[in-house]
Parts: structure tokens; sequence; C-alpha cells
């Protein structure tokens, strides 16, 4: 397949970060299409049958759900860094990493989403997401402690699944500008002290494409 591979994905979703995130590690180009928030997403259903980002087109293969699309990119741009494992060993770990993220950091970084859309946000709800958030981060410092990354040795698709949920605590300036509705996770979602899990993030974010 020739094709560039396109990707329909919504800016601050930890979804399409990671796939953004993914495609700029491998540095496999692509063509970026924006979904507006608050879109009726009918292009993207027609496109792929559901309505959730990301989605990416590559020649005739359509393929929707961020661990899915990793796993693609994986098996089919095999001269790209890698993001798994030959290993079973550290696949093993890596997938651990994956199920772990859905249950601590994923679901924190929810949380705050669905606060954000609330006619009046829940106080209670935001303080427990805001404590979800540090006890995972406290895991994710303890284990920069002796490596750079969350598998020693390199990169792997642990440090994206992660970190582009954590990112969402720490937004940039830059950021703000583009999507002012990030002031919420400012507020609400603030990530303080951690600073290898600041600096992991700050590494792992390079790879996006600027906005």
């Amino acid at each position: 397949m020739t094709r560039t591979l396109k990707l329909h994905d919504l800016a601050p979703s930890p979804n399409s970060i990671k796939i953004r995130l993914a495609l700029g590690y491998k540095k496999i180009p692509y063509e970026r299409i924006p979904v507006p928030a608050g879109s009726d997403r009918a292009d993207l259903v027609r496109l792929s049958g559901q309505p959730l980002t990301p989605v990416i087109e590559h020649g005739d293969t359509v393929l929707f759900d961020s661990g899915a699309i990793l796993r693609y990119l994986e098996a089919n741009f095999l001269d790209t860094p890698r993001l798994y494992s030959e290993r079973r060993d550290e696949m093993k770990k890596i997938e651990e990493w994956e199920h772990w993220a859905g249950h601590e950091p994923a679901k924190s970084v929810s949380s705050v989403f669905g606060q954000l859309r609330a006619p009046q946000p829940s106080a209670e709800v935001l303080v427990k997401a805001r404590a979800m958030l540090h006890t995972a981060a406290e895991r994710i410092e303890d284990t920069l402690a002796t490596s750079d990354t969350l598998i020693p040795g390199r990169m792997t698709a642990a440090d994206i699944i992660i970190a582009s949920c954590v990112s969402l605590s720490l937004i940039t300036e830059k950021q703000l500008q583009a999507m002012p509705f990030l002031s919420f996770f400012v507020e609400h979602f603030r990530l303080e002290g951690h600073p290898r899990t600041r600096d992991w993030v700050g590494r792992l974010m390079a790879y996006d494409r600027p906005l």
C-alpha cells in the first residue's frame, strides 16, 4: 500500500493523541483530518460504521479503535521503530501497562471530560479524578526512577498509551490558545510535582504534530 495514511482525530482525545504519538515516533507520513467537537460525525459513521475517534484510512483499509490501530501500524510498517516486542516477557509487560492504563489514567481523564460536559460539574467527582491521577503518577514516577521508559531500554506502546492520558494534566500555553476549553483541565486536573513523570510526558509529546 503506497497511499498516504489518513487519520481522522479529535485533537484533545487521549486515544487520538495516542495514535499521533505512534505515527510521529514511527515517522509515518499522514494526512490529519480533524473531527470538529460537537459535530454529528455522520461522515465518520459512513466511513467506519461508528462515531468514535480515531479512525485511520490506509489504502482500502478503514480501522477504528486506538488499540487496534496501534497494532495495525506495528504489523504493516515493519521498517519503522517497534512499539511492541518479539519477546514474550516484554510483550506481557507492555500489555500489563496497557490494561492498567484503562483502569487508572484513562478512567481519571474520562471522569474530567464527563464533568466538562456536565451542566453542573461535581466537585466530588473532580477531586476523586485528580486523586486517581496522582496515584497513577506515583507508580509512573517510581518506575521512571530506574529507567527513562516504562519498559527498560526503549520506548514502547506502554509509554505512548499512558503518556497520552497523563498529558492532559500538563496542558501547555500553546494548547490553551488553540483549545481554550482545556482551561477546565488546568483548573481541575493539574499534576503537581512528579518531575520524572513530567519530563517523560514532555519527551513523548514531542512526537505529536503541532496544533
